[in-house]
């Protein structure tokens, strides 16, 4: 009978550690579940972040490339003669440069 009581103990014993594995396991992934959410927010808001400062330097580009165009426009209907010698003196230098 000694023999049946240390093994229903032993059993007992051997059940409670699978049962306290299985909780600790059980909480280690609600803990991990749990970071990984956290990082996909964290990614979520760093690239809103990104894509906003993205926009934000895509809209000053625009600006200054047509703030410049202008620019080159006014000189071009200002000074027509000196802009096409300009041009055509620009497109000579490239010529020669290129055709090497």
């Amino acid at each position: 009978m000694a023999a049946n009581t240390e093994a229903g103990k032993a059993v007992d014993e051997a059940a409670t550690a699978v049962n306290d594995a299985a909780t600790s396991a059980a909480d280690q992934i609600a803990a991990l579940r749990k970071q990984v959410e956290e990082l996909y927010a964290d990614r979520q808001k760093y690239l809103s972040q990104a894509m906003d400062a993205a926009e934000g330097y895509a809209a000053r580009a625009a600006d200054t490339a047509q703030m410049q165009y202008e620019q080159v426009a006014d000189r071009v209907r200002e000074r027509p003669a000196q802009s096409l010698l300009i041009a055509a003196a620009a497109g000579f230098i490239l010529a020669r440069i290129l055709g090497r």
